[in-house]
């Protein structure tokens, strides 16, 4: 392993993601065909102010909103968009319980480490967002809710007609993910003609953890603004 994936808040394990199911609220009823998660670990997520990450607060998210939908009797599954091939487990792959958020989790925690080692190699350009979603039809049956967890940085000249298209099919939530000083100036209500919730990196996973039920509670979603705690000082991954 490198110094630079040693960084403070560079990185990601299967154990800190399956640790924050203790985090969130159990029990519900599970919405439609199962719950997409989709991760962007795309070179402009692998930065941070202060605790983490962005690409490491979507995981960290991401597993929450698995963890409470796996609660509430659903089907998980997870697509990735980053710089290399897409890490996809389909809804039901791993049959229900933790089994599937094991695979799940393990796919966040593969594709984080890939798109570090392509940031490492000089791959610092992002794949428009649009591009990168363009599959998901095939893991997302129609009615199944979609959680995507970007900074929606190099959208791409269609992404917004490309949410509207899978707003038709079935519940989308959208997270930005900010960090710091950003986050401070207030939280969103619409990005790219879609509802969004913004969550803040810097903030610690507790702190987020409290304001998850939006996530998988239904179609509408509200706004989320985490509390900027204290943290560690993070990085960011240069080739």
């Amino acid at each position: 392993m490198t110094a630079a994936l040693d960084l403070p808040g560079a990185s990601v394990t299967v154990a800190e993601l399956q640790a924050l199911r203790d985090l969130v609220a159990s029990g519900g009823k599970g919405a439609g065909p199962g719950t997409v998660l989709v991760a962007d670990v795309r070179p402009s997520m692998l930065c941070g102010r202060t605790r983490a990450f962005r690409s490491v607060a979507a995981a960290e998210v991401l597993a929450m909103v698995g963890w409470q939908a796996l609660g509430a009797g659903g089907h998980i599954g997870l697509m990735t968009v980053g710089t290399g091939s897409a890490v996809i487990v389909p809804l039901g792959v791993a049959g229900d319980g933790a089994c599937a958020m094991d695979e799940v989790i393990a796919g966040l925690v593969r594709a984080h480490e890939a798109a570090l080692a392509h940031a490492l190699a000089g791959q610092l350009d992002d794949v428009p967002l649009e591009r990168g979603l363009s599959d998901l039809e095939s893991i997302a049956p129609e009615g199944a809710t979609i959680v995507i967890a970007s900074g929606f940085s190099v959208p791409g000249a269609g992404l917004a007609a490309r949410l509207a298209g899978l707003a038709r099919r079935g519940p989308l939530k959208l997270v930005h993910v900010v960090d710091g000083a950003r986050a401070a100036g207030g939280a969103e209500k619409e990005l790219f003609g879609q509802p969004v919730q913004a969550i803040d990196a810097s903030a610690q996973p507790r702190d987020t953890a409290a304001h998850l039920a939006a996530l998988t509670a239904g179609p509408d979603v509200t706004r989320l603004a985490a509390d900027l705690s204290g943290a560690a000082p993070g990085g960011q991954v240069r080739p």
